[in-house]
């Protein structure tokens, strides 16, 4: 039966809006490579009763995560295959620059696919191999653990892994993760009921400033890219006074995570260093400083914004940082500037090899390795097609 929804709009009379219909033409288009611009999309949305601007960029965007999760749990591709094929969906898919006020006071920016592929296969567990051992291991073409399409199994019902994204938005940052051992939450009306047409495990919607208590070291595996801005009141983590709302959250969300568990975190801005080598004073030291004294912090990844995060409507400059499991003994602060944290990530081939981190046993095979690399090569070939094209 097809889905629809009365809505009622700033306008005179109300439009029946067909949301399943439009999501299924969207999804098809993307499927098909059909390029769409702003006003295409929009053009399409008014044919399926869909004029809010808002409301066009959310459905869109679910459209876009049923794909690329669709492509993160197709057992017929290799982990880099599917990487790939995410950037094509990715680079093809249309810039989501529709805002409304409410949209860029809540600073609503979902996390691009590709990276949100590899944040949520870094957190993935399975076997005696969890989350970034096995991502590592897998893509090098190891046969000791598998992850992204089978990772829920286990033979213990009473020993699954269970994984939370507390800002989850349309559920972008969890393509890689199984639905059924996924906890969603989210705040925001609309994204809430995408959330709940999807099969996760649970969706909630508390405050994810306060976690429920019942949560602490209870998951996995977290994964967040919380909303970026100022807290009107300090809140204090021990002797560390956070003041960003987007640190605050972050910090909430690994109070959820077992000691032994993963974490990849978005937050925005690069790191910047005083003349000593010291993350600058202020609030990226603080928090920098909470997160190395107190958990195993594997990398942070400067992200270009502008290269790699556009399409999702804005060009802000992230950080991507990859957490593998609390200190038995709090110790140490942020490390001094070094070669490996101020080197920015400026395309997606830069990034896959950035969280791979260091070589596994395994290797690709040459006949492998050429293969990637011309799939690669001609992904940047069509886009820089389209670009040109779209100049024109």
């Amino acid at each position: 039966m097809v889905f629809s929804i009365w809505l009622t709009q700033s306008c005179s009379s109300c439009l029946f809006m067909d949301k399943k219909g439009y999501i299924s033409r969207i999804r098809e288009d993307l499927k098909a490579e059909r390029k769409h611009s702003k006003t295409t999309i929009e053009s399409i949305a008014k044919s399926f009763g869909i004029a809010n601007k808002n409301l066009v960029k959310e459905f869109t965007e679910l459209a876009i995560i049923l794909n690329a999760r669709e492509i993160a749990h197709d057992s017929s591709l290799t982990t880099y295959e599917k990487y790939l094929d995410i950037v094509a969906l990715y680079q093809s898919q249309v810039n989501l620059s529709m805002r409304t006020s409410m949209s860029v006071l809540m600073q609503q920016y979902s996390t691009p696919a590709p990276i949100s592929f590899l944040a949520s296969s870094y957190i993935l567990k399975s076997g005696s191999l969890s989350g970034y051992k096995a991502f590592k291991n897998i893509v090098k073409g190891s046969t000791k653990g598998k992850i992204v399409g089978n990772a829920h199994l286990t033979n213990d019902k009473n020993d699954f892994p269970r994984y939370l994204e507390p800002s989850a938005g349309n559920g972008l940052l969890t393509i890689a993760l199984p639905y059924h051992y996924t906890h969603v939450n989210e705040l925001d009306d609309v994204r809430l009921a995408n959330l709940k047409e999807q099969p996760f495990a649970k969706v909630s919607s508390w405050d994810a400033l306060k976690p429920p208590a019942a949560y602490d070291r209870t998951f996995d595996g977290i994964v967040t890219n919380p909303p970026f801005g100022s807290l009107s009141q300090p809140e204090l983590f021990g002797k560390f006074k956070i003041k960003r709302l987007e640190h605050a959250m972050a910090l909430n969300a690994l109070r959820c995570m077992k000691d032994d568990g993963k974490a990849a975190i978005i937050i925005g801005g690069h790191t910047t260093w005083d003349e000593h080598g010291r993350v600058t004073a202020g609030t990226n030291r603080i928090f920098l400083n909470y997160l190395y004294h107190f958990y195993n912090v594997e990398d942070i990844i400067p992200i270009n914004g502008k290269k790699l995060y556009s399409r999702q409507g804005t060009s802000i400059n992230t950080r991507l940082i990859l957490i593998d499991g609390a200190k038995a003994v709090p110790d140490v602060a942020a490390p001094l500037k070094n070669k490996l944290h101020s080197t920015v990530v400026n395309t997606h081939e830069e990034l896959w090899d950035r969280v791979q981190l260091q070589p596994s046993p395994g290797t690709l095979t040459k006949i492998n390795k050429n293969i990637a690399r011309l799939r690669a090569k001609a992904i940047l070939i069509k886009q820089k097609q389209y670009e040109t094209s779209s100049i024109i």
